[in-house]
């Protein structure tokens, strides 16, 4: 009975321990399970803004199309019209010579108007 009387408090201490650790841990495992709910809702968000991202990525990608579809556009218009300019600059640029060389041929005949009438007749 000795035996019994001096273990008893020994194995109710070490239950008493045993209880506090499993209440220990039991909260301890209840704090990691709420922990992983809020982990998961925050990936859950990271996810959805990583879809958004995705989205508003296609949005731009689309939109950079657009632009260079435009910029195309813009392009082949200037294009066609400088060289409208240039056939005009090239026309007036030929109107231009013709006449230089009509006033050379009219100074030509002023000259040997000027020379006829200076002459002694």
């Amino acid at each position: 009975m000795t035996d019994e009387m001096s273990t008893k408090p020994t194995m109710e201490t070490l239950l008493a321990r045993m209880n506090e650790w499993g209440a220990s841990i039991t909260s301890e495992l209840v704090e990691i399970k709420k922990g992983y709910a809020e982990l998961r809702q925050d990936v859950e968000g990271l996810h959805k803004g990583l879809d958004e991202l995705r989205s508003g990525q296609d949005e731009l990608r689309k939109g950079l199309e657009e632009l260079r579809k435009g910029q195309d556009e813009i392009r082949a218009d200037m294009n066609t019209g400088l060289y409208r300019v240039k056939l005009k600059i090239q026309g007036l640029n030929d109107t231009f010579l013709e006449m230089q060389s009509d006033i050379r041929a009219l100074n030509l005949l002023f000259q040997k108007l000027e020379a006829e009438s200076s002459a002694p007749k």
